[in-house]
């Protein structure tokens, strides 16, 4: 029952976020801050996550999202924040699964928006949106124990030899 509050607050959460991100191009700190507290007070007293992990997971998604958002000055500063919370709500190795969906969605999307002359070079896409998709989709397939069958490697072999 917990963890099934929990996934709903989560796609919540991100299904709001998106929203926000698609409506005005920003992802709001008045929803992230907060979202990030409960997140980790949620992940404290959850039985089935690690707060260490969580922590871990969200850190290393935010640093690897920042190198774009202030190198290249493509992407927001949200979006960072917005890997943060995902790590925080995944944990590890499902957070990297998470990002690395949402990054092939949204460049998917953006090749289609190129190739049909819909959107140029130049232009802004949010990306929050497929941010939020692809931990979505990791969350439910975790959830429903698909995650071995989405990500072999996850259930058992050669991944095991990495830890």
């Amino acid at each position: 029952m917990f963890e099934t509050f929990r996934l709903a607050f989560f796609i919540c959460i991100l299904i709001l976020l998106s929203v926000s991100d698609i409506r005005r191009g920003i992802i709001p700190n008045k929803i992230v801050y907060p979202a990030i507290l409960v997140t980790i007070v949620l992940t404290l007293i959850s039985p089935e996550a690690s707060i260490t992990m969580s922590l871990i997971c969200g850190a290393t998604l935010a640093g690897i999202l920042i190198i774009p958002a202030v190198l290249f000055r493509r992407m927001g500063l949200g979006d960072v924040k917005l890997a943060f919370l995902i790590g925080l709500m995944t944990g590890f190795p499902e957070g990297v699964i998470a990002l690395f969906s949402g990054i092939v969605m949204g460049g998917l999307f953006a090749i289609f928006l190129l190739v049909f002359k819909l959107k140029g070079l130049r232009d802004v896409m949010p990306y929050g949106p497929f941010l939020a998709a692809g931990t979505i989709t990791i969350l439910l397939a975790e959830r429903l124990s698909l995650l071995p069958i989405i990500y072999p490697l996850e259930a058992g072999g050669l991944w095991n030899c990495f830890i």
